[in-house]
């Protein structure tokens, strides 16, 4: 099991450009140092910045202050009580929501208009694969997952104590009904996802409250994968 893992792993960092020798550098560090500094969430900070964008996002195309009267997301002035900054400073407050804006339309993720507001081109915060904030999100999710499977590992088969792990299989889909199966999958996430956000918001601790109850973090990660003939032979190639 752990060989097919790291296959995995230095074949990801082939493919993100990184020499073996590099992974392999990378490989002997992380065992150096797992026993005193185990991997957690709170590192992923280009993470955490990713989850904070999404949440600008997510919140401008919910919340009727930020709405058109259609109901779309309505282009946004820099400063004023409704405006980018406003919502902003409510997710990241330490960064400058002029820098935010530049990174989001360097990004086209946001729209400058003729009026000098800003407005969002999608509802996703989906960045260029190699920056810096997608490829801080990579061990948070190999994070995520194998804590999961390991609680339920240690479940003994309770149910009620079990973590969501599930998954479908589907083979023998014609290639050119894949895009039609990304957009699928792609509606379905958003709708459990903002139905999720939904539930908690309502047993949420608000941030900066103090509170005697166990606080916890938790998530739900969606993604859809493909795999061909021709990804199968090119990593034969590689072995």
């Amino acid at each position: 099991m752990l060989e097919q893992i790291f296959r995995v792993i230095f074949e990801f960092a082939h493919d993100s450009d990184l020499s073996t020798e590099a992974a392999r550098r990378a490989f002997q560090k992380a065992a150096r140092s797992v026993a005193k500094s185990p991997y957690r969430l709170s590192e992923a900070v280009r993470y955490q910045t990713l989850h904070h964008i999404a949440e600008i996002l997510d919140a401008w195309h919910r919340e009727p202050a930020f709405l058109n009267e259609h109901g779309d997301p309505r282009s946004l002035p820099f400063s004023g009580p409704k405006s980018f900054s406003t919502l902003a400073r409510r997710f990241l407050p330490r960064f400058n929501p002029r820098d935010i804006a530049d990174i989001l339309v360097g990004e086209r993720l946001l729209e400058r208009d003729s009026g000098g507001g800003v407005v969002p081109v999608r509802r996703s915060a989906r960045f260029g694969s190699k920056s810096t904030l997608m490829m801080d999100r990579v061990p948070a999710l190999v994070h995520a997952l194998f804590s999961t499977l390991r609680h339920n590992a240690r479940s003994a088969g309770r149910p009620s104590n079990m973590r969501c792990e599930r998954g479908t299989l589907i083979d023998r889909l014609p290639v050119e009904h894949v895009p039609a199966f990304n957009e699928y999958v792609r509606k379905l996430a958003y709708t459990l996802l903002n139905q999720t956000d939904g539930w908690a918001s309502q047993r949420q601790v608000p941030q900066g409250t103090q509170s005697r109850q166990r606080l916890a973090r938790v998530g739900v990660e969606v993604f859809a994968f493909v795999e061909t003939g021709n990804a199968r032979r090119r990593r034969r190639k590689l072995k």
